[in-house]
């Protein structure tokens, strides 16, 4: 084994240097007495010198609604998933994300003392510092209020003074662009903090002098970051989404990057200094010791040089891959394979000088952090590559298995006072004392408590503990009877009887006076209202009786601002109300932007009686659907939308919910999502469950469960949802079942069709079916054996056709009352063929045309083509050389191919049209041209060249799609290319699925969340939603920041 810390230069485990870490932590942690930010010190260490009374006993009680925090499907983004107590003096200082609200508490008697309101979420905790304490909020603002009156004092925003107020729906609250998320820290007098989470909208890291709100410095450059090792090792550009809590180290700022490494800046000027986003482990929770910062469960960055402290990268010199290297993964500069592989080692830790303690499942532990040390060891990734990464260690100097250990319960809240760890193992609190030198740990103290420990703070002589219920208990060193304060409760009042439409999805009250459209509202509870005021003690007033009635930030939340001018974002409301009534026609006129295009109404009130003023009824003109997998029935992959364009903003994103979309990176093996009538229709593979959301605002609608062979497409009667033998209706606002249709399919064995594919026309379903199938594409997941079709409107049985090798999704399409598929030899290794090299050089595939009512074959051609055999992990190169087809309907013309060769045949008598060569597959269709996967360009009358667009290069798994005025592709990021100029876009730091998810539909971009699972470290993963909007245009970056100090290979 050598030593990787301490290098040589760096002898951290001298004494004189370890006295020196230990006057610097005494200094930084937080003093005796106090809590003063989140995990006690600006280095998050969560340890403090003060000693707690040896016997705690339970001094007061809250129960608080349980927190809901942003990314409720993502670990790795909870940095708002617990209350988190702050300490000045007597004083508890909490935040609140649910209620918009910072509140103190009396540390004696849990007594409330005020609570200041916001403008927005308040996810992070505070920092206070002499007689004030600061927050930042989701509505863009960095506050600062007196401590004993919760008054304001000052206020900075996070952008700069030249950007407009804007807001959208970020998780779904009505939030600010550039929320306030990367979590404020403080030292010498100085606070630091991040906004914004878009680096395409902006993002900004900010130091302000503590006293007064002066704006010291604002960096501006992060959101453009020229040549960032991401994943696969490639050099890309990208750029930061601060969400999480900063942390100071030195002269250093590690400004945490959601779910990528954190970045480091110069804290004195805010100059970038180093940053690898890195490949697994990155997580918003961070917490910094001498030159190395813990990330998350498993990470460990060396801020020296901005590399995790696995990383062979540096010190392989030549060997060093410059890219993606498949021979090479364990020399990648963000490391692939895991080198913490010790328990306790990772945010979570108490870290003093030279030691780090740890607790993992009721067992605690600690490590010297003097003696690291790296090793090989030899593994394998994917079973396949054979590897010798590092792993890094720290000598363990005791370990502690409590009576909780066998339970294995979760241990993640821990923090060090004095002499002692306080810790949990599932609902049970404890206290370990340390041991003299050569002693041994013990527990010395616990209590069971109601809930699950999520965070603890040691201040004023208490142990505070908030639970990830909800709540929150303090414990002295006095017995005395606790004091227990119940959640308050109280129901929303009664509003006035009068004429009242039922409403879904988001309602705006603009202007508030007695609550009669607002309390009716947040009554109902599929609607969202959103009241906005310029009298903030009226707002504070509705904000309080819709917090005691449990419907604020869930289906109620409230602003001050001027109710007719506030920067709604368009599309939002179905139903926009006043209690104070309009103030003008142009008033109504401008806010007609921000209803919702299918049935959002402006009513207002005059003599009891409801009149609508401006009304709704979509689609939007210029909009289109994206009604099947490939965009419609014939294959297109286009979209007709003429709204999506140049430049896009975010509409949406995140939906905040327990029921939010998601699946994994499906590599081809799931269900793409479509776009109709406003909604968007995604399947989700690992819980086998069809979601609808609406396209605008991504509130969830309804999920139906599936079978586990399942495919739909979306019209606008409704979802038709094949599995089985079975092909059921949905309708599309409610998910309720409108018909079920039923098709003769069993075989001889008795066993049920498992369905490939489903294409839906005028008056015709055409279902495609096995009898075996796996998941697993190189094994025929794309391949059926016989096509059933069906009447669209009785759902009877007009034909089915058995192939004579196989039929695939990608040669199947539906149009001009005629279904077009090939019959052909399966590329995949069978049973019959397991080898490649028997496969036979050619093969035979035959071209049909059947009438859509009848099944007859109208014409059929046979072609002589190529043919490969593709094994396991060859189901990249099945989609774009397998036969296919694409029917371009309004030419008359029916595309075909295989591999390299395509031919075209007049769609009505098969007769051939033109032969010739084209690139990779999926072709998109756009009116008389068509394009392939390389960019080329081709007339479809002819196959003649026309051009080129640059789809290519592009890094990641993924194909292109087309739309009037765009391209969208996965580029590493969310990537889309203007087709008239051929300008690429990158939406940075975020990325779609695995095959594409991108549709342009009812005017919108929609990329439902196709992500999850994948290593690849990007700092955001979510659905959201993009909107043509010029302004965004010039907050992108018009040049990238290149790194500071970045050591070459």
């Amino acid at each position: 084994m050598k030593l990787l810390m301490p290098s040589p230069d760096r002898p951290i485990g001298t004494p004189t240097v370890a006295r020196l870490l230990l006057l610097l932590w005494s200094s930084a942690v937080a003093l005796g007495g106090d809590w003063p930010m989140w995990r006690g010190d600006a280095q998050r260490s969560g340890a403090t010198t003060e000693a707690l009374p040896a016997e705690l006993h339970l001094r007061w009680t809250r129960k608080l609604p349980p927190p809901r925090p942003a990314w409720p499907s993502e670990p790795r983004l909870h940095f708002d998933a617990s209350y988190e107590p702050v300490v000045l003096g007597k004083t508890l200082f909490l935040a609140s994300a649910n209620h918009g609200t910072l509140t103190a508490y009396d540390t004696e008697t849990g007594e409330q003392l005020w609570s200041f309101l916001a403008n927005g979420p308040v996810r992070l905790a505070p920092i206070a510092w002499k007689d004030c304490v600061c927050f930042g909020s989701d509505d863009g603002w960095l506050y600062c209020l007196d401590a004993a009156k919760g008054t304001p004092r000052w206020k900075v925003r996070g952008a700069p003074d030249d950007r407009p107020e804007r807001r959208h729906l970020g998780n779904a609250r009505l939030i600010s662009y550039w929320p306030v998320r990367g979590g404020p820290v403080l030292t010498d007098g100085v606070i630091y903090f991040g906004a914004g989470v878009w680096p395409t909208l902006g993002v900004f890291v900010v130091a302000v002098e503590a006293e007064t709100g002066r704006v010291l410095w604002r960096n501006a450059e992060a959101q453009f970051i020229e040549k960032v090792r991401i994943d696969h090792n490639e050099l890309f550009d990208t750029g930061l989404s601060p969400q999480g809590y900063l942390a100071v180290a030195g002269n250093s700022l590690v400004v945490p990057n959601g779910r990528s490494m954190p970045a480091i800046l110069d804290r004195k000027t805010g100059r970038l200094l180093r940053y690898v986003q890195g490949y697994r482990r990155g997580d918003c929770r961070l917490a910094v010791t001498g030159t190395l910062a813990f990330v998350g469960r498993a990470g460990a960055v060396d801020l020296s040089t901005g590399r995790e402290v696995g990383s062979r990268f540096g010190q392989a010199g030549k060997d060093a891959p410059a890219r993606f290297d498949p021979r090479k993964f364990e020399l990648f500069e963000g490391p692939i394979f895991d080198y913490i592989k010790q328990p306790g080692i990772s945010a979570w830790a108490a870290l003093t000088p030279g030691i780090l303690y740890g607790a993992h499942q009721g067992t605690f532990y600690a490590y010297d952090l003097t003696r690291p040390a790296v090793s090989e060891y030899e593994t394998k990734l994917y079973g396949t590559y054979e590897a010798r990464p590092w792993r890094w260690d720290l000598p363990e100097l005791w370990k502690l298995e409590t009576e909780h250990a066998k339970g294995k319960l979760p241990s993640d809240a821990l923090i060090k006072a004095g002499n002692r760890l306080y810790g949990h193992a599932g609902k049970a609190l404890l206290a370990v004392e340390l041991p003299a030198e050569g002693g041994q740990p013990k527990v010395v103290w616990q209590h069971a408590l109601d809930g699950t420990p999520a965070s603890l703070a040691a201040a004023d002589g208490k142990l505070l503990a908030a639970t990830k219920e909800g709540g929150l208990y303090c414990f002295s060193g006095e017995k005395t009877e606790a004091k227990a304060w119940p959640l308050e409760a109280a129901p929303l009042p009664q509003a006035p009887e009068r004429s009242f439409p039922a409403s879904q999805g988001y309602a705006l009250v603009l202007g508030l006076h007695d609550g009669r459209w607002l309390y009716r509202l947040a009554a109902q509870p599929n609607a969202r209202v959103i009241g906005v005021d310029a009298d903030a003690a009226k707002v504070r007033a509705f904000h309080g009786r819709l917090v005691a009635a449990g419907v604020y930030g869930t289906r109620a939340e409230l602003f001050v601002g001027d109710p007719f001018a506030f920067p709604f974002p368009p599309y939002l409301a179905s139903l926009i109300v006043s209690e104070t009534g309009f103030p003008s026609k142009e008033a109504v006129e401008k806010l007609r932007e921000a209803l919702h295009p299918y049935g959002g109404a402006i009513c207002s009130e005059e003599g009891g009686r409801l009149s609508v003023d401006a009304k709704r009824d979509g689609p939007l003109p210029g909009s289109a659907w994206w009604t099947h997998e490939c965009a419609d029935a014939s294959r297109s992959y286009f979209s007709k939308d003429q709204l999506v364009k140049p430049p896009l903003g975010i509409l949406w994103y995140g939906q905040g919910g327990e029921d939010e979309f998601w699946t994994n990176n499906d590599y081809g093996i799931g269900v793409k999502p479509q776009g109709v009538g406003g909604r968007v229709f995604a399947y989700s593979l690992p819980m086998r469950a069809l979601f609808a959301y609406d396209a605008y605002t991504g509130r969830h609608l309804w999920r139906a469960k599936t079978e586990a062979f399942t495919r739909f497409a979306a019209l606008p009667d409704g979802v038709y949802v094949a599995a089985n033998d079975t092909c059921t209706v949905l309708d599309p606002a409610t998910g309720a079942q409108k018909a079920e249709f039923t098709f003769q399919a069993g075989d001889e064995k008795g066993r049920k069709p498992l369905v490939s594919d489903i294409r839906v026309g005028d008056d015709v379903i055409l279902i495609a079916y096995a009898f075996e199938k796996v998941r697993v594409i190189e094994k025929g997941l794309w391949d059926s054996t016989a096509l059933v079709a069906l009447d669209r409107r009785t759902g009877a049985t007009l034909w089915t056709r058995k192939a004579k090798h196989r039929f695939n999704n990608h040669a199947l399409a539906l149009g001009g009352a005629a279904v077009f598929a090939i019959d052909s030899p399966s590329p995949t290794l069978t049973a019959a063929l397991t080898d490649p090299k028997e496969a036979p050089k050619t093969a035979s595939s035959e071209i049909l045309a059947l009438d859509a009512r009848s099944g007859a074959v109208r014409w059929s051609r046979t072609v002589e083509t190529a043919f490969r055999v593709y094994g396991p992990g060859g189901w990249t190169a099945i989609r774009g050389n397998d036969d296919w087809l694409a029917l371009c309907d309004g030419l008359g013309l029916l595309l075909t191919g295989k591999l390299s060769q395509a031919r075209a045949f007049d769609a009505a008598s098969g007769e051939p049209a033109w032969e010739g060569r084209v690139g990779a597959q999926p072709l998109i269709l756009r009116g008389d041209a068509f394009v392939d996967q390389n960019g080329n360009v081709y007339d479809a009358r002819t196959g003649g060249p026309k051009g080129s667009v640059p789809l290519l290069p592009r890094g990641g798994c993924n194909y292109a799609v087309g739309g009037e005025h765009l391209y969208f592709l996965r580029d590493r990021t969310v990537c889309y290319v203007e087709a008239a100029t051929g300008d690429r876009h990158h939406v940075r730091n975020t990325r779609s699925g695995c095959s594409n998810s991108l549709i342009a539909a009812d005017g919108i971009l929609s990329v439902p969340d196709y992500a999850v699972g994948c290593v690849c470290n990007y700092p955001i993963q979510m659905s959201f939603a993009m909107v043509h909007q010029p302004e965004v245009a010039a907050w992108a970056g018009a040049a990238p920041a290149q790194l500071e100090g970045r050591t070459p290979p």
